[in-house]
Formats: structure tokens, C-alpha cells, sequence
């Protein structure tokens, strides 16, 4: 004889237990829940809708890992082309530039002042961007040339990888839009004839009664 457990006074349900409704809901929504009562466009509109997923997941993930892969690879020649000629340097806050606005807190001029080396050891200087902490931190990273003039930073590894990861989730969208598009249409349609079909219904229960 199995024992039930009595459950415990203000025992909180499980999470599963509060998905389970919303799925329910969410697929008869749809149109994917099973009912001995679906007429044939009911079925028709739920044969679409099972197709349209089989074509979804037959698409979607073989094109993700391609548009995923292929991303990254680029990402990586645009990596190694953008660091060639490219050098870290060290660049340390000398002053404001004139007529810059003082600094309150954690607010920066938009630039300041700073001095750093070349690539060959020359001392250089000049104005550069500022950033966010450089009212508190006199220093940071730049990229040089090899004449010792700012340039901009490469591409990072983790921008390569983020690039990778967006272009796998734009190439779902790109194929689950169109799908959604089709079946909502196809909704629209079967809608319809069901209306249609409630219509008549009504006028033969009408003539019925009335005879």
C-alpha cells in the first residue's frame, strides 16, 4: 500500500508546478493542444503549425552554428590585421586641457593632457580622450602606430566572440520571423472559416427551432 507524505503548511510550490499551466495555456493558445472536439480546420491549422516548427528547427540551428562560426572567423582576421601596427602604451595625465571644465567627483573632462612613448622609446604628448575614472586614476592603456600618434584600440577577442554570438541569434530570428509571419496569417485564415463555420451553425440551430 503506498503511503502518501502529507505535505507541509506553507510549503512553496514548485517552480515546475507554476510553468506547467502557463505552457498548457501558451500551447493551446497556439493551436497545438489536443481536443476531440477540433473540426478539420483546426486540424489544418495545427498540421501547419507542426511543419512550420519541424522546418524551424531543421533550419535554425545548422544555420546559427554556421553564421556563429563564420563571425568568428572573421572576427579573428580582423583581430590580427587591426594589431598589426598597433602598439599598447601607457599614457599618464600631465593636465587638463585649457578651459576644461573641473572636475566634481566622478565626472571627467571630455579630454586631458598626457604624455607617453613611442613604440622606439620617444617621449610623446598631446591631448587624448579622457575616460570615466580620470578624475581619480592619471593613468591607462592607449594603442600607438609606430611613430608614437594615437590610434584606435583593435578588435578585442571578447568582441569577436560577443559578434559571433549576435550573429547566431539574428539568424534564428531571421528564420523564425518569416515562419511566425506564416502561421500567423494561417491563424487569420483558419479563424475565419471557424467564424464562418459558428455562422452557419447558428442558421441551421435557428431554421430549426423555428420549423
Amino acid at each position: 500500500m503506498r503511503r502518501s507524505h502529507p505535505t507541509r503548511a506553507g510549503a512553496r510550490p514548485r517552480p515546475l508546478a507554476r510553468v506547467r499551466p502557463l505552457v498548457r495555456g501558451l500551447v493551446r493558445r497556439l493551436g497545438f493542444g489536443h481536443s476531440d472536439l477540433r473540426r478539420p480546420v483546426d486540424r489544418a491549422q495545427r498540421a501547419v503549425g507542426v511543419a512550420l516548427v519541424v522546418v524551424f528547427l531543421a533550419l535554425a540551428a545548422p544555420l546559427a552554428v554556421w553564421a556563429a562560426g563564420h563571425s568568428y572567423r572573421t572576427g579573428l582576421r580582423d583581430e590580427a590585421a587591426q594589431k598589426v601596427g598597433r602598439y599598447p602604451a601607457v599614457a599618464t595625465i600631465t593636465r587638463r586641457p585649457a578651459g576644461a571644465v573641473a572636475t566634481t567627483g566622478d565626472q571627467s573632462p571630455s579630454t586631458v593632457w598626457a604624455r607617453w612613448r613611442a613604440p622606439d622609446g620617444t617621449a610623446r604628448s598631446g591631448e587624448i580622450p579622457a575616460w570615466p575614472s580620470a578624475g581619480k586614476d592619471g593613468s591607462r592603456r592607449i594603442w600607438v602606430n609606430a611613430s608614437g600618434d594615437l590610434v584606435g584600440q583593435p578588435l578585442r577577442r571578447e568582441q569577436v566572440v560577443v559578434n559571433a554570438a549576435l550573429a547566431a541569434c539574428y539568424s534564428v530570428m531571421g528564420v523564425g520571423a518569416p515562419l511566425a509571419l506564416v502561421y500567423t496569417l494561417t491563424r487569420r485564415v483558419c479563424d475565419r472559416r471557424r467564424a464562418a463555420s459558428w455562422d452557419r451553425a447558428w442558421e441551421q440551430l435557428d431554421r430549426r427551432y423555428a420549423g
